[in-house]
C-alpha cells in the first residue's frame, strides 16, 4: 500500500556548513516549475555556445535544477552571512550563490527530494 506522508507544511533541513534552510514541500507543481527554469537556463546557454561540452551540459543541466529548486522553495535561512559574518538577508539571487557551493547544493537536492523519493519507491515496491 502506498503511504502518501509528503510534508503539508514548510520545513526545515540541516545542511552543511552550519546552514539550515525552510523550504515549502516539493510538489508536482513546484518540480514542474523547477524543471522548466533549469531546461529554459540550459538552452539559452545552448544557443550561445551550440558547441557545448556534453559533459559541461550535463553538469549545468544539474546545477541550474538545484538552483530553481532552491528559488522556488526556500523560503527562511540560517547560517548564512557575508563576508563580514553579517547574517545575509534571503533573496532568490543569495540562495543562487549557496547553491554553487557543491557540497550544499548536494545535500539540499538529495534532502528536498527526499520526501518525493521515498514516497515513489514505495510505489514501485
Amino acid at each position: 500500500m502506498l503511504t502518501l506522508d509528503l510534508p503539508a507544511e514548510p520545513y526545515w533541513l540541516d545542511l552543511p556548513r552550519g546552514v539550515r534552510v525552510e523550504i515549502r514541500p516539493v510538489t508536482t507543481a513546484v518540480m514542474a516549475a523547477t524543471q522548466a527554469a533549469a531546461a529554459r537556463r540550459l538552452a539559452a546557454i545552448r544557443v550561445a555556445d551550440p558547441d557545448l561540452d556534453p559533459d559541461m551540459s550535463r553538469g549545468l543541466s544539474f546545477a541550474f535544477l538545484v538552483k530553481a529548486l532552491a528559488r522556488h522553495a526556500v523560503t527562511a535561512w540560517e547560517g548564512v552571512g557575508d563576508a563580514a559574518g553579517k547574517p545575509l538577508p534571503l533573496s532568490p539571487e543569495a540562495v543562487e550563490r549557496l547553491m554553487d557551493l557543491d557540497d550544499i547544493a548536494a545535500a539540499f537536492w538529495d534532502r528536498a527530494t527526499a520526501p518525493v523519493v521515498a514516497v515513489a519507491a514505495e510505489g514501485n515496491g
